[in-house]
Protein backbone atom coordinates (compact mmCIF):
# COMPACT_ATOMS: atom_id res chain seq x y z
CA UNK A 1 0.00 0.00 0.00
CA UNK A 2 1.41 3.37 -0.98
CA UNK A 3 1.49 6.52 0.96
CA UNK A 4 -1.17 7.94 -0.62
CA UNK A 5 -3.91 5.09 0.61
CA UNK A 6 -2.06 4.86 4.26
CA UNK A 7 -2.85 8.05 4.29
CA UNK A 8 -6.48 7.86 3.23
CA UNK A 9 -6.98 4.75 4.90
CA UNK A 10 -5.91 6.01 8.67
CA UNK A 11 -8.65 9.51 7.99
CA UNK A 12 -11.36 6.93 7.12
CA UNK A 13 -10.86 4.99 10.06
CA UNK A 14 -10.30 7.82 12.47
CA UNK A 15 -13.62 9.09 10.96
CA UNK A 16 -15.62 6.15 11.62
CA UNK A 17 -14.40 5.67 14.97
CA UNK A 18 -14.99 9.50 15.59
CA UNK A 19 -18.62 8.73 14.76
CA UNK A 20 -19.79 5.20 16.29
CA UNK A 21 -18.51 7.26 19.62
CA UNK A 22 -20.31 10.24 18.70
CA UNK A 23 -23.83 7.64 17.84
CA UNK A 24 -22.44 6.02 21.53
CA UNK A 25 -22.66 9.39 23.20
CA UNK A 26 -25.69 10.53 21.44
CA UNK A 27 -27.24 6.87 22.69
CA UNK A 28 -26.34 7.43 26.84
CA UNK A 29 -29.00 8.18 28.83
CA UNK A 30 -28.53 11.06 31.06
CA UNK A 31 -28.66 10.02 34.43
CA UNK A 32 -30.81 11.78 37.02
CA UNK A 33 -29.80 12.92 39.74
CA UNK A 34 -29.13 11.67 43.19
CA UNK A 35 -31.20 12.98 46.44
CA UNK A 36 -30.30 12.24 49.84
CA UNK A 37 -32.65 12.94 52.44
CA UNK A 38 -30.97 13.56 55.53
CA UNK A 39 -33.75 13.98 58.62
CA UNK A 40 -32.64 14.50 62.61
CA UNK A 41 -35.12 14.26 64.91
CA UNK A 42 -36.30 16.78 67.53
CA UNK A 43 -33.78 19.46 66.73
CA UNK A 44 -35.31 22.99 67.40
CA UNK A 45 -34.89 25.23 64.05
CA UNK A 46 -32.54 27.36 65.62
CA UNK A 47 -29.95 25.26 67.15
CA UNK A 48 -27.11 25.58 64.45
CA UNK A 49 -24.68 27.93 63.37
CA UNK A 50 -26.84 29.56 59.83
CA UNK A 51 -29.83 29.71 61.97
CA UNK A 52 -27.27 32.37 64.36
CA UNK A 53 -26.66 30.18 67.24
CA UNK A 54 -23.22 31.31 68.32
CA UNK A 55 -21.91 28.42 70.90
CA UNK A 56 -22.86 25.49 68.87
CA UNK A 57 -20.55 24.28 66.16
CA UNK A 58 -22.12 22.95 62.99
CA UNK A 59 -19.92 23.22 60.27
CA UNK A 60 -21.16 20.87 58.08
CA UNK A 61 -24.68 21.64 58.20
CA UNK A 62 -23.70 25.75 57.55
CA UNK A 63 -21.54 24.52 54.92
CA UNK A 64 -24.65 23.16 52.90
CA UNK A 65 -25.50 27.13 52.86
CA UNK A 66 -22.85 28.35 50.71
CA UNK A 67 -24.13 25.76 48.26
CA UNK A 68 -27.92 25.70 48.67
CA UNK A 69 -31.12 27.77 50.35
CA UNK A 70 -31.68 28.29 53.64
CA UNK A 71 -35.71 28.51 54.05
CA UNK A 72 -35.40 30.09 57.70
CA UNK A 73 -39.23 29.79 58.06
CA UNK A 74 -40.00 26.04 57.46
CA UNK A 75 -42.79 24.55 60.07
CA UNK A 76 -43.65 20.65 59.99
CA UNK A 77 -46.96 19.28 58.97
CA UNK A 78 -47.50 17.96 62.74
CA UNK A 79 -44.72 18.39 66.02
CA UNK A 80 -44.84 14.92 66.60
CA UNK A 81 -42.44 12.23 64.99
CA UNK A 82 -44.59 9.77 62.88
CA UNK A 83 -47.16 11.84 61.66
CA UNK A 84 -44.68 14.56 60.48
CA UNK A 85 -42.70 11.61 58.24
CA UNK A 86 -45.53 10.20 57.18
CA UNK A 87 -46.68 13.73 55.69
CA UNK A 88 -43.43 14.33 53.98
CA UNK A 89 -43.42 10.78 52.68
CA UNK A 90 -47.21 11.36 51.18
CA UNK A 91 -47.88 14.99 50.34
CA UNK A 92 -50.41 14.60 52.55
CA UNK A 93 -51.26 15.76 56.55
CA UNK A 94 -52.08 13.41 59.06
CA UNK A 95 -55.98 13.10 58.93
CA UNK A 96 -55.81 12.25 55.22
CA UNK A 97 -52.89 9.94 55.10
CA UNK A 98 -53.98 8.51 58.26
CA UNK A 99 -51.21 8.40 60.42
CA UNK A 100 -52.29 10.95 62.91
CA UNK A 101 -50.13 9.75 66.22
CA UNK A 102 -47.10 7.36 66.87
CA UNK A 103 -47.27 3.57 65.87
CA UNK A 104 -50.21 3.73 63.99
CA UNK A 105 -50.75 2.87 59.81
CA UNK A 106 -51.76 4.48 56.83
CA UNK A 107 -55.39 4.54 55.97
CA UNK A 108 -55.70 1.71 53.59
CA UNK A 109 -57.51 3.67 51.15
CA UNK A 110 -56.31 7.58 50.61
CA UNK A 111 -57.93 10.34 49.00
CA UNK A 112 -60.43 7.74 46.87
CA UNK A 113 -57.38 5.68 45.40
CA UNK A 114 -56.20 1.81 46.29
CA UNK A 115 -54.02 2.28 48.83
CA UNK A 116 -51.34 4.73 50.29
CA UNK A 117 -48.57 3.31 47.88
CA UNK A 118 -49.69 5.72 44.88
CA UNK A 119 -48.61 8.51 47.21
CA UNK A 120 -45.19 7.28 48.75
CA UNK A 121 -42.82 9.18 48.07
CA UNK A 122 -40.25 6.38 47.43
CA UNK A 123 -42.47 4.45 45.16
CA UNK A 124 -43.47 7.38 42.83
CA UNK A 125 -39.40 7.78 42.87
CA UNK A 126 -38.78 4.39 42.00
CA UNK A 127 -41.05 4.90 38.92
CA UNK A 128 -38.75 7.66 38.08
CA UNK A 129 -35.84 5.19 37.68
CA UNK A 130 -34.51 5.76 41.97
CA UNK A 131 -33.13 3.00 43.81
CA UNK A 132 -34.24 3.51 47.39
CA UNK A 133 -32.57 3.17 50.46
CA UNK A 134 -33.51 4.16 54.15
CA UNK A 135 -31.08 4.13 57.03
CA UNK A 136 -31.91 4.83 60.78
CA UNK A 137 -35.82 6.02 61.86
CA UNK A 138 -38.71 5.67 60.04
CA UNK A 139 -41.53 5.11 62.49
CA UNK A 140 -43.75 3.47 60.09
CA UNK A 141 -46.00 0.70 60.86
CA UNK A 142 -46.17 -2.69 60.17
CA UNK A 143 -41.83 -2.35 60.42
CA UNK A 144 -41.42 -5.32 58.10
CA UNK A 145 -43.16 -3.49 54.80
CA UNK A 146 -40.69 -1.95 53.00
CA UNK A 147 -42.72 1.55 52.17
CA UNK A 148 -41.25 1.89 48.86
CA UNK A 149 -37.76 1.09 50.00
CA UNK A 150 -35.22 -1.10 47.83
CA UNK A 151 -32.81 -1.08 51.08
CA UNK A 152 -34.09 -0.76 54.79
CA UNK A 153 -31.83 -0.58 57.44
CA UNK A 154 -33.76 0.20 60.60
CA UNK A 155 -33.73 2.04 63.72
CA UNK A 156 -36.82 3.10 64.93
CA UNK A 157 -36.11 3.13 68.82
CA UNK A 158 -33.85 1.07 70.70
CA UNK A 159 -36.03 0.43 73.06
CA UNK A 160 -39.56 -1.60 73.65
CA UNK A 161 -41.97 0.71 75.96
CA UNK A 162 -43.93 1.88 73.73
CA UNK A 163 -43.87 -0.88 70.76
CA UNK A 164 -42.21 -3.32 69.40
CA UNK A 165 -39.01 -1.02 67.98
CA UNK A 166 -36.40 -2.95 69.02
CA UNK A 167 -37.09 -5.92 67.76
CA UNK A 168 -37.17 -4.42 64.76
CA UNK A 169 -34.04 -2.82 65.01
CA UNK A 170 -31.17 -3.32 62.76
CA UNK A 171 -29.57 -1.43 64.75
CA UNK A 172 -29.81 -3.05 68.23
CA UNK A 173 -29.14 -6.19 66.30
CA UNK A 174 -25.71 -4.85 64.86
CA UNK A 175 -25.23 -3.97 68.32
CA UNK A 176 -25.60 -7.02 70.36
CA UNK A 177 -23.69 -9.18 67.32
CA UNK A 178 -21.00 -6.54 67.50
CA UNK A 179 -20.26 -5.36 70.67
CA UNK A 180 -21.88 -7.64 72.58
CA UNK A 181 -22.05 -10.67 71.41
CA UNK A 182 -20.40 -12.63 74.12
CA UNK A 183 -21.56 -10.61 76.90
CA UNK A 184 -24.80 -10.84 79.03
CA UNK A 185 -25.73 -7.44 79.22
CA UNK A 186 -29.41 -6.44 78.36
CA UNK A 187 -28.38 -4.07 75.92
CA UNK A 188 -32.22 -3.14 75.47
CA UNK A 189 -33.37 -3.21 79.20
CA UNK A 190 -30.93 -0.64 79.83
CA UNK A 191 -32.63 1.62 76.77
CA UNK A 192 -35.65 0.99 78.76
CA UNK A 193 -34.65 1.70 81.94
CA UNK A 194 -33.53 5.31 80.39
CA UNK A 195 -36.56 5.70 78.57
CA UNK A 196 -38.86 4.45 81.60
CA UNK A 197 -36.89 7.63 83.71
CA UNK A 198 -40.45 9.33 83.10
CA UNK A 199 -42.09 10.56 84.49
CA UNK A 200 -40.28 10.37 88.18
CA UNK A 201 -36.83 12.15 87.11
CA UNK A 202 -37.19 14.12 83.86
CA UNK A 203 -33.40 14.90 83.99
CA UNK A 204 -32.45 11.43 83.73
CA UNK A 205 -34.97 10.50 80.97
CA UNK A 206 -33.71 13.87 79.17
CA UNK A 207 -30.12 12.77 79.47
CA UNK A 208 -30.28 9.46 79.66
CA UNK A 209 -27.05 7.48 81.65
CA UNK A 210 -24.75 7.61 77.81
CA UNK A 211 -23.31 4.33 78.47
CA UNK A 212 -22.48 3.94 75.11
CA UNK A 213 -19.35 4.41 73.62
CA UNK A 214 -18.53 6.49 70.04
CA UNK A 215 -18.41 3.49 68.64
CA UNK A 216 -21.47 1.70 70.10
CA UNK A 217 -23.64 5.22 69.84
CA UNK A 218 -26.36 4.93 66.76
CA UNK A 219 -25.11 8.55 65.05
CA UNK A 220 -21.79 6.46 63.87
CA UNK A 221 -23.72 3.64 62.92
CA UNK A 222 -26.38 5.75 60.54
CA UNK A 223 -23.64 7.22 58.81
CA UNK A 224 -21.68 4.19 58.45
CA UNK A 225 -24.88 2.12 56.98
CA UNK A 226 -25.87 5.31 54.73
CA UNK A 227 -22.05 5.17 53.44
CA UNK A 228 -22.50 1.34 52.36
CA UNK A 229 -25.40 2.30 50.77
CA UNK A 230 -24.03 4.83 48.53
CA UNK A 231 -20.72 2.80 48.01
CA UNK A 232 -22.37 -0.09 46.83
CA UNK A 233 -25.08 2.07 44.45
CA UNK A 234 -24.62 1.49 41.19
CA UNK A 235 -23.05 4.74 39.06
CA UNK A 236 -26.03 4.09 35.95
CA UNK A 237 -29.00 4.63 38.22
CA UNK A 238 -29.69 7.82 40.31
CA UNK A 239 -30.17 6.84 44.44
CA UNK A 240 -32.79 7.91 46.78
CA UNK A 241 -31.05 7.83 50.43
CA UNK A 242 -33.34 8.64 53.28
CA UNK A 243 -30.84 8.66 56.62
CA UNK A 244 -32.65 9.40 59.24
CA UNK A 245 -30.85 10.02 62.80
CA UNK A 246 -32.23 9.21 66.20
CA UNK A 247 -31.10 12.13 67.65
CA UNK A 248 -30.80 14.51 69.10
CA UNK A 249 -34.42 13.65 70.46
CA UNK A 250 -33.20 12.33 74.05
CA UNK A 251 -31.80 10.56 75.59
CA UNK A 252 -29.41 13.62 74.78
CA UNK A 253 -25.76 12.81 76.51
CA UNK A 254 -23.54 12.19 73.80
CA UNK A 255 -20.32 9.90 74.53
CA UNK A 256 -16.87 11.24 74.77
CA UNK A 257 -15.57 13.87 72.78
CA UNK A 258 -19.32 15.34 72.72
CA UNK A 259 -20.43 14.90 76.42
CA UNK A 260 -17.89 17.21 77.62
CA UNK A 261 -17.68 19.82 74.11
CA UNK A 262 -19.88 22.31 76.02
CA UNK A 263 -19.47 24.10 79.61
CA UNK A 264 -22.69 24.58 80.84
CA UNK A 265 -21.61 28.07 82.17
CA UNK A 266 -20.99 28.63 78.61
CA UNK A 267 -24.93 27.93 78.11
CA UNK A 268 -27.21 31.17 77.19
CA UNK A 269 -31.16 29.87 78.08
CA UNK A 270 -32.14 33.51 76.31
CA UNK A 271 -35.34 35.49 76.49
CA UNK A 272 -37.73 32.45 75.90
CA UNK A 273 -36.92 30.74 79.11
CA UNK A 274 -38.06 33.72 81.40
CA UNK A 275 -40.93 34.00 80.27
CA UNK A 276 -44.02 32.26 81.89
CA UNK A 277 -46.87 32.44 78.97
CA UNK A 278 -48.92 33.46 82.06
CA UNK A 279 -51.31 35.36 79.39
CA UNK A 280 -51.00 32.10 76.56
CA UNK A 281 -54.10 29.98 78.04
CA UNK A 282 -53.71 27.13 75.61
CA UNK A 283 -50.17 26.93 76.98
CA UNK A 284 -50.87 26.93 80.48
CA UNK A 285 -53.39 24.09 80.14
CA UNK A 286 -51.09 22.24 77.86
CA UNK A 287 -48.49 19.53 79.69
CA UNK A 288 -45.82 21.23 79.03
CA UNK A 289 -47.20 24.15 81.24
CA UNK A 290 -47.71 22.07 83.85
CA UNK A 291 -44.40 20.61 82.77
CA UNK A 292 -42.24 24.31 83.12
CA UNK A 293 -43.95 24.93 86.62
CA UNK A 294 -43.01 21.50 87.62
CA UNK A 295 -39.21 22.17 86.55
CA UNK A 296 -39.09 25.55 87.55
CA UNK A 297 -40.02 25.11 91.01
CA UNK A 298 -37.52 22.17 91.28
CA UNK A 299 -34.72 23.05 88.63
CA UNK A 300 -32.09 25.53 89.04
CA UNK A 301 -30.93 27.08 85.83
CA UNK A 302 -27.83 25.28 85.86
CA UNK A 303 -29.45 22.11 85.62
CA UNK A 304 -31.36 23.67 82.30
CA UNK A 305 -27.76 24.40 81.29
CA UNK A 306 -26.44 21.23 81.83
CA UNK A 307 -29.02 19.71 79.50
CA UNK A 308 -29.05 22.30 76.79
CA UNK A 309 -25.13 21.27 76.85
CA UNK A 310 -25.64 17.59 76.18
CA UNK A 311 -28.19 18.20 73.39
CA UNK A 312 -25.72 20.83 71.54
CA UNK A 313 -23.04 18.13 71.83
CA UNK A 314 -25.77 15.51 70.54
CA UNK A 315 -25.90 17.99 67.38
CA UNK A 316 -22.25 18.65 66.92
CA UNK A 317 -21.96 14.59 67.17
CA UNK A 318 -24.58 13.98 64.11
CA UNK A 319 -22.73 17.33 62.52
CA UNK A 320 -19.26 15.09 62.67
CA UNK A 321 -20.50 12.47 60.81
CA UNK A 322 -22.38 14.11 58.37
CA UNK A 323 -19.60 15.71 56.98
CA UNK A 324 -17.91 12.11 56.78
CA UNK A 325 -21.24 11.23 54.61
CA UNK A 326 -20.21 14.54 52.35
CA UNK A 327 -16.80 13.75 52.26
CA UNK A 328 -17.84 10.75 50.77
CA UNK A 329 -19.53 11.80 48.02
CA UNK A 330 -16.82 14.46 47.04
CA UNK A 331 -14.41 11.60 46.71
CA UNK A 332 -16.77 9.70 44.85
CA UNK A 333 -17.19 11.94 42.20
CA UNK A 334 -21.37 12.35 43.03
CA UNK A 335 -21.33 15.22 45.32
CA UNK A 336 -21.75 17.72 42.27
CA UNK A 337 -24.65 15.49 40.95
CA UNK A 338 -26.26 15.19 44.22
CA UNK A 339 -29.27 17.53 45.85
CA UNK A 340 -29.23 17.36 49.60
CA UNK A 341 -32.18 18.36 51.65
CA UNK A 342 -31.35 18.24 55.40
CA UNK A 343 -34.37 19.08 57.72
CA UNK A 344 -35.91 17.98 61.04
CA UNK A 345 -39.27 16.20 61.70
CA UNK A 346 -40.16 18.73 64.52
CA UNK A 347 -38.73 20.70 66.94
CA UNK A 348 -38.14 21.38 70.51
CA UNK A 349 -38.76 23.54 73.31
CA UNK A 350 -35.49 22.72 74.60
CA UNK A 351 -35.66 25.21 77.70
CA UNK A 352 -38.05 27.56 75.99
CA UNK A 353 -40.89 28.95 78.41
CA UNK A 354 -39.42 26.26 81.21
CA UNK A 355 -40.10 23.54 79.43
CA UNK A 356 -39.09 20.52 77.23
CA UNK A 357 -40.23 17.75 74.41
CA UNK A 358 -42.81 19.14 71.40
CA UNK A 359 -46.56 18.80 70.74
CA UNK A 360 -47.73 22.26 71.00
CA UNK A 361 -47.63 24.83 67.82
CA UNK A 362 -45.30 27.36 69.25
CA UNK A 363 -42.33 27.59 66.83
CA UNK A 364 -40.18 26.17 69.01
CA UNK A 365 -41.61 22.99 68.43
CA UNK A 366 -43.63 23.43 65.05
CA UNK A 367 -40.58 25.15 63.13
CA UNK A 368 -37.53 23.19 61.80
CA UNK A 369 -34.09 23.48 60.09
CA UNK A 370 -34.71 23.16 56.55
CA UNK A 371 -31.54 23.97 54.06
CA UNK A 372 -31.61 22.53 50.51
CA UNK A 373 -28.62 21.56 48.36
CA UNK A 374 -28.81 21.28 44.84
CA UNK A 375 -26.70 20.36 41.90
CA UNK A 376 -23.58 22.41 41.24
CA UNK A 377 -24.95 25.30 39.09
CA UNK A 378 -28.48 25.24 39.80
CA UNK A 379 -30.48 27.91 41.87
CA UNK A 380 -30.25 30.34 44.32
CA UNK A 381 -28.32 30.60 47.31
CA UNK A 382 -28.43 32.49 50.56
CA UNK A 383 -31.39 32.49 52.91
CA UNK A 384 -34.96 33.11 52.27
CA UNK A 385 -37.83 34.32 54.33
CA UNK A 386 -41.14 32.55 52.85
CA UNK A 387 -43.17 30.50 54.77
CA UNK A 388 -42.87 26.85 54.19
CA UNK A 389 -43.59 23.25 54.80
CA UNK A 390 -41.26 20.46 55.37
CA UNK A 391 -44.59 19.08 53.40
CA UNK A 392 -43.94 20.80 50.37
CA UNK A 393 -40.53 18.86 50.15
CA UNK A 394 -42.65 16.07 48.54
CA UNK A 395 -43.40 17.72 45.70
CA UNK A 396 -40.10 19.50 45.50
CA UNK A 397 -38.26 16.00 45.44
CA UNK A 398 -40.71 14.31 42.60
CA UNK A 399 -40.36 17.75 40.35
CA UNK A 400 -36.10 17.58 40.73
CA UNK A 401 -36.86 13.53 39.45
CA UNK A 402 -38.84 14.49 36.93
CA UNK A 403 -42.71 13.13 38.09
CA UNK A 404 -44.63 15.08 36.23
CA UNK A 405 -47.92 12.94 38.01
CA UNK A 406 -47.79 13.86 41.69
CA UNK A 407 -49.80 17.39 41.49
CA UNK A 408 -52.89 15.46 39.82
CA UNK A 409 -53.00 12.90 42.63
CA UNK A 410 -56.89 13.63 44.52
CA UNK A 411 -56.49 16.14 47.05
CA UNK A 412 -52.57 16.66 47.39
CA UNK A 413 -51.03 19.31 49.63
CA UNK A 414 -48.05 19.27 49.07
CA UNK A 415 -46.52 22.50 47.05
CA UNK A 416 -43.10 22.41 45.13
CA UNK A 417 -40.17 24.52 46.31
CA UNK A 418 -38.56 24.16 43.02
CA UNK A 419 -39.99 27.69 41.75
CA UNK A 420 -38.49 29.31 44.68
CA UNK A 421 -35.45 27.42 44.05
CA UNK A 422 -34.56 28.15 40.36
CA UNK A 423 -33.03 31.24 39.84
CA UNK A 424 -34.32 32.06 36.55
CA UNK A 425 -37.68 32.16 37.76
CA UNK A 426 -38.59 36.13 38.97
CA UNK A 427 -42.25 35.95 38.40
CA UNK A 428 -43.06 33.11 40.49
CA UNK A 429 -45.20 34.01 43.53
CA UNK A 430 -45.90 31.99 46.22
CA UNK A 431 -48.37 32.15 48.96
CA UNK A 432 -47.05 33.08 52.06
CA UNK A 433 -48.90 30.92 54.65
CA UNK A 434 -48.59 27.48 56.18
CA UNK A 435 -50.56 25.25 58.13
CA UNK A 436 -49.61 22.64 61.56
CA UNK A 437 -52.12 20.49 63.02
CA UNK A 438 -51.73 17.68 66.06
CA UNK A 439 -53.96 15.65 67.58
CA UNK A 440 -55.95 11.84 66.78
CA UNK A 441 -59.22 13.19 67.59
CA UNK A 442 -60.46 16.04 65.42
CA UNK A 443 -62.54 17.81 68.95
CA UNK A 444 -59.40 18.09 71.22
CA UNK A 445 -56.91 18.83 68.56
CA UNK A 446 -54.45 21.51 67.99
CA UNK A 447 -53.96 23.17 64.71
CA UNK A 448 -52.54 26.65 63.41
CA UNK A 449 -51.78 28.80 60.58
CA UNK A 450 -49.19 31.25 59.97
CA UNK A 451 -50.34 33.89 57.42
CA UNK A 452 -47.36 36.45 56.76
CA UNK A 453 -45.99 37.89 60.00
CA UNK A 454 -49.24 36.48 62.23
CA UNK A 455 -49.87 33.16 63.70
CA UNK A 456 -53.16 32.00 64.57
CA UNK A 457 -53.29 28.50 67.34
CA UNK A 458 -56.62 27.12 67.33
CA UNK A 459 -57.61 24.10 70.54
CA UNK A 460 -60.29 22.24 69.82
CA UNK A 461 -62.54 21.66 72.99
CA UNK A 462 -65.17 19.71 71.63
CA UNK A 463 -68.41 20.31 69.79
CA UNK A 464 -66.81 22.64 67.18
CA UNK A 465 -65.89 24.69 69.36
CA UNK A 466 -62.24 26.46 70.69
CA UNK A 467 -60.13 28.35 72.26
CA UNK A 468 -57.25 30.62 70.21
CA UNK A 469 -54.29 32.35 70.60
CA UNK A 470 -52.62 35.21 68.51
CA UNK A 471 -48.90 36.57 67.89
CA UNK A 472 -47.68 39.09 66.01
CA UNK A 473 -43.96 38.39 64.74
CA UNK A 474 -43.22 41.65 63.47
CA UNK A 475 -43.60 43.03 67.14
CA UNK A 476 -42.94 39.30 69.30
CA UNK A 477 -40.81 37.22 67.05
CA UNK A 478 -39.94 35.37 70.29
CA UNK A 479 -43.39 34.42 70.65
CA UNK A 480 -44.08 35.26 74.04
CA UNK A 481 -47.10 38.05 74.25
CA UNK A 482 -50.71 36.67 73.36
CA UNK A 483 -52.99 39.20 71.40
CA UNK A 484 -55.87 37.41 71.23
CA UNK A 485 -58.58 39.94 71.74
CA UNK A 486 -56.24 42.50 71.59
CA UNK A 487 -58.56 45.55 69.66
CA UNK A 488 -56.01 46.53 67.67
CA UNK A 489 -56.55 42.93 65.47
CA UNK A 490 -59.90 42.46 65.52
CA UNK A 491 -60.65 42.71 61.91
CA UNK A 492 -57.56 40.41 61.12
CA UNK A 493 -58.27 37.95 64.14
CA UNK A 494 -61.66 37.67 62.53
CA UNK A 495 -60.54 36.71 59.10
CA UNK A 496 -58.02 34.51 60.27
CA UNK A 497 -60.41 32.30 62.77
CA UNK A 498 -62.78 31.73 59.90
CA UNK A 499 -59.75 30.52 57.86
CA UNK A 500 -58.31 28.25 60.17
CA UNK A 501 -61.64 27.27 61.01
CA UNK A 502 -62.59 26.27 57.85
CA UNK A 503 -59.40 24.41 57.50
CA UNK A 504 -59.87 22.47 60.39
CA UNK A 505 -63.41 21.87 59.08
CA UNK A 506 -61.77 20.15 56.14
CA UNK A 507 -59.31 18.28 58.07
CA UNK A 508 -61.63 16.84 60.23
CA UNK A 509 -63.52 15.29 58.43
CA UNK A 510 -60.78 13.26 57.19
CA UNK A 511 -59.87 11.68 59.68
CA UNK A 512 -59.82 7.62 60.14
CA UNK A 513 -62.89 6.60 61.62
CA UNK A 514 -60.77 4.05 63.69
CA UNK A 515 -57.40 3.91 64.66
CA UNK A 516 -55.51 0.82 64.30
CA UNK A 517 -53.87 0.63 68.25
CA UNK A 518 -52.50 -3.07 68.00
CA UNK A 519 -49.18 -1.95 66.91
CA UNK A 520 -48.52 -0.09 70.43
CA UNK A 521 -47.80 -1.90 74.25
CA UNK A 522 -50.85 -1.21 76.24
Amino acid sequence: MNKIKLGWTIVVLGMFFSCKEAVQQSEKVEIKPNIIMVMVDQMRFDRFGAMGDTIVKTPNIDALLQEGLLFKNTYCPSPVCAPSRASVKTGIFPPGNGMVTNWVPFKEKVAGTTGIDKYLLTERLKSQGYVTGLVGKLHFVPADNKFGFDFKALNDAPYSVYADDDKNSDYVKWLSETHFEHDEKDIVGIFDRDENYYPDSIYKFIMGSGWRTKEQHDIPWTAQESMNFIENSNPEEPFFLFTSFFGPHQPYLAPPPWDAMYDPDDMALGPRFYNDMENSPIFKMSPFGKLSKQLRASWDERKYKEVLAAYYGQITMIDHYLGKMFDQLKEKGIWENTWIVFLADHGDFNTAYGTFFKGEMYDVSAKIPLIIKPIAGYGRKGIRDELVNSLDVYGTLLDIAGDKDWVNLPEMESRSLLPIIQEENTAFEWENKVYSIIGEDPEKNLCMLRSGPLKIIRKAISNNKAIYELYDFDKDPLETHNVFGDTAYAEVQGKLMAELDAWWKKQADRYPRELDKSFQIR
